[in-house]
């Protein structure tokens, strides 16, 4: 039979109790209990307290309905498990403060008495609470934690899905306490790379208090601690290995190339076997849930619904927008190797069956891939594209609106109902890569965007206030991330310069603030990788700023300004155009190293013919089992006698090396090797020198759009061979600015038709829709007209038929044209 602590209770109330109950019944219910059904007892279940500490019990009354039943006699109960003697290291006051000893004369000071174990109870009306036992035991000086099993382990990680028992030592002077503190509760310092349990059925020996199941979960490296009585104790660390390598196939099976063709609308199935770091040591299976990242270069033609899964397959969908792109799968960090510091991501890597890598060979896998090029066609007419455009010509003038307005080709209304005013100029303009996303306005007063998922179109704010500008994010769009959420301005206004990143996924997301280090310097151009692990910001003064939501913001110095950042297929690496020197690219890894290492490992680079202006990596690569090619088509400013602009193709072939296993475990990045990074052909695009407003690389990499200052004309070049085709704009126009669909078959230049005598002044604008078929490949063309087809001036048929797209200046304002143009993703 238990037995009753006396403490404080009163002799009526336990006289009372033991009459009712014996002293520790079960919970239980009365006819007369004044419609108590249950009592709840807090702390519950098991808890612990050092010898002479004290706790705080309370107790709450139910009714049948759940309802708190206020204004009830509520007494506590002390007693010892069924089984023991001897009196309980605890006694109550009638409070509900328990002492572990004995309470003075005074119910103030607690008494220590000696370790043991005691149960605790409240009781109203005959309705008892369920019990709480309550470890008495000494203060805890330190823990330890130790391997529980024999043998010890045979390597220094653990795969997913093995166990392991551990077991914690509790220490008073020195002295094991452990059998007295109680269960213990078990944690880890990077959630998901393992779980823990304390009671696993049907293990024999089961379980003891101090003991606990660890199952290794996500890749990654963490730190088990145990806690009892509000002492942890010293971590230890533990991991679930690495991954190795990722190998790609096109719906599981070896494919004769890396390269598939797909109607718009239609899925490819993606299969990746992933190893961790003990294949080829431990000989086990590939993982079977593998954390893995997914993405694309080209997010407008093909990706993904589900950008990161655990099944180890993905479809990649095919877009409505025709072209080419190239998916992959990565070990992307903070999901994947996780609490790596600095981050850890590994991408994928090529197989063949007949010449294996020597450590690790997965079953079944005859041959894959680092990455797989898809061209997205279509059976039917080419789709047609819809652009939106607006004007800079307000000029931040107090008051002044730009028009903002959607073309498409009709022959009855080219210009959409919707017209919006942007009530700040805008300076940038970017559709973000969703079919029903975002487009964003940069401007000197603050970030703007129209949500294309809104029942009713509409421009907002980042904040209504145009200062400061890290609140209202002034400045220039430099780039989107290919997810669509997260956007990179430049903030040319403020000094000390600055870089703002914002998630425009969240409302309660804060904007990133990056503060450029050196004085006077502009970020002139950023790009994220494919899996948005990482961004590469450049700057004016010549350094690249490395952005990672794992790692500090780190600065790799450069030897000379870059002028763009555009990564690989694989998203292992990114080109870097102007450095070492202006007329060079050099390739950077993603990864980084730890300090004192580089926050971007050079790998390599090549010297271009001339400076390069732009560069632009071909959305496919070629494969061969063995590493990856691709081809960036760099447009350079060529001096060699008279200046000339001209198209080089450089082509770089790299692969991954898997990380071995290896003691002590690495845990540092294999930066991608670099075979070859070579020039190739060079073709003068026969135009003289000149300023481009627009270049694309589009399809599947075969052809380059180009729309110049001064140029009437869209130039097209086939990369395959060099030549070079001109469709004429309509009359003399001068284009501004421009924007090609994904495969190249529509370009819309908004240009200026017509000068004022002065030679300076635009007189006549409009918007140049112009079809390419007769020049590019165009399965079946659109039901378009042929060449500039279509040049649309600006009229506001809600406005009287106004054709000034700048509003709100009066009777004498200036006349604006589009000169910002961008085409919508669909």
């Amino acid at each position: 039979m238990h037995r009753c602590g006396s403490g404080f209770l009163l002799t009526l109330a336990i006289t009372f109790v033991v009459a009712l109950t014996g002293c520790l019944g079960k919970s239980s219910s009365n006819a007369n209990n004044g419609g108590v059904s249950s009592v709840t007892l807090s702390p519950g279940n098991i808890t612990s307290v050092d010898v002479g500490g004290t706790l705080n019990f309370s107790a709450t009354a139910k009714s049948a309905t759940g309802g708190t039943i206020l204004g009830v006699d509520i007494h506590f109960i002390v007693g010892v498990p069924q089984g023991a003697s001897g009196p309980a290291p605890l006694s109550m006051s009638s409070g509900g403060s328990a002492c572990a000893g004995t309470w003075d004369p005074t119910g103030t000071i607690c008494n220590p008495g000696t370790s043991g174990i005691a149960t605790v109870q409240a009781v109203t009306n005959g309705v008892f609470s369920p019990t709480t036992t309550v470890y008495v035991h000494q203060h805890i000086d330190s823990m330890t934690i130790a391997d529980a099993q024999t043998p010890p382990p045979q390597h220094l990680c653990f795969s997913q899905g093995e166990t392991r028992q551990y077991q914690a030592t509790a220490y008073s002077n020195n002295v094991d306490i452990t059998t007295s503190v109680g269960p213990m509760t078990w944690s880890s310092s990077n959630t998901g790379v393992l779980t823990t349990a304390t009671t696993v059925p049907g293990l024999v020996p089961p379980l003891q208090n101090n003991q606990v199941q660890v199952t290794a979960k996500a890749p990654g490296i963490t730190q088990l601690f145990a806690n009892v009585s509000g002492t942890n104790s010293s971590p230890f660390p533990f991991t679930t290995c690495l991954i190795q390598a990722i190998y790609l196939e096109v719906g599981g099976q070896g494919q004769s190339g890396n390269s598939v063709t797909v109607n718009n609308g239609g899925t490819v199935p993606i299969t990746a076997t992933v190893v961790d770091a003990l294949c080829g040591v431990a000989s086990n299976s590939p993982v079977a849930t593998p954390p893995l990242t997914w993405s694309t270069t080209v997010p407008e033609v093909a990706g993904f619904g589900t950008a990161t899964n655990t099944t180890g397959t993905n479809n990649a969908t095919a877009r409505s927008n025709l072209g080419g792109a190239t998916v992959t799968a990565s070990c992307s960090p903070p999901s994947c190797n996780i609490g790596v510091v600095p981050a850890l991501p590994v991408y994928a890597s090529e197989y063949d069956s007949t010449n294996p890598p020597s450590t690790c060979r997965p079953s079944n896998l005859t041959k894959a891939f680092g990455a797989i090029s898809i061209n997205v066609t279509s059976t039917s007419k080419t789709p047609t594209y819809t652009a939106w455009a607006t004007t800079t010509d307000c000029g931040n003038r107090p008051g002044c609106s730009a028009a903002l307005f959607s073309v498409t080709p009709s022959t009855t209304s080219p210009i959409g109902a919707n017209i919006l005013s942007l009530p700040r100029t805008p300076n940038s303009m970017m559709f973000n890569h969703l079919a029903s996303g975002r487009i964003y306005f940069g401007s000197d007063q603050g970030l703007m965007f129209v949500d294309f998922t809104a029942s009713g179109l509409s421009v907002s704010e980042v904040s209504q206030a145009t200062t400061p500008c890290n609140v209202s994010l002034c400045g220039k769009v430099l780039t989107i991330s290919n997810d669509g959420t997260q956007v990179v301005v430049a903030d040319t206004v403020s000094t000390p310069s600055q870089v703002y990143i914002y998630n425009g996924s969240s409302t309660t997301t804060a904007p990133i603030d990056l503060v450029l280090s050196t004085p006077g310097e502009i970020a002139t151009a950023a790009a994220f990788s494919p899996d948005q692990s990482k961004l590469f910001i450049l700057t004016d003064k010549g350094n690249m700023y490395v952005y990672s939501t794992v790692d500090a913001l780190r600065t790799v110095v450069l030897s000379n300004p870059a002028t763009q950042a555009a990564f690989s297929a694989d998203g292992s690496f990114a080109y870097v155009a102007g450095t070492p020197d202006a007329s060079s690219v050099s390739a950077y890894s993603t990864c980084s190293l730890p300090l004192p290492g580089p926050a971007s490992t050079r790998i390599g680079f090549v010297s271009a013919s001339a400076t390069p202006l732009e560069i632009f990596p071909s959305p496919v690569v070629q494969a061969d089992f063995q590493s990856l090619t691709q081809d960036i088509i760099a447009l350079e400013r060529s001096t060699v006698g008279t200046p000339h602009v001209t198209a080089e193709v450089l082509t770089a072939q790299f692969k991954q090396l898997p990380i071995p296993y290896q003691t002590p475990l690495q845990l540092t990045c294999n930066p991608p090797t670099l075979l070859s990074f070579s020039q190739g052909r060079s073709f003068n695009l026969g135009e003289g020198d000149f300023e481009p407003v627009y270049t694309q690389l589009v399809a599947d990499g075969t052809e380059l759009i180009i729309v110049a200052r001064k140029i009437p004309a869209v130039l097209v070049l086939n990369v395959s061979n060099g030549t070079t085709s001109a469709v004429a704009l309509t009359g003399s126009a001068d284009p501004l600015s421009a924007s090609a669909s994904t495969d190249g078959s529509q370009v819309y230049v908004a240009a200026c038709d017509q000068y004022a005598a002065d030679g300076t002044t635009c007189t006549a604008g409009s918007v140049h829709i112009v079809n390419t078929c007769g020049v590019i490949s165009c399965n079946v063309p659109p039901d378009i007209g042929v060449g500039d087809f279509q040049d649309v001036p600006y009229v506001n048929i809600n406005n009287n038929n106004n054709t000034n797209m700048c509003n709100n200046q009066g009777p004498n304002a200036p006349v604006c044209f589009p000169n910002l143009i961008a085409i919508k993703p669909q």
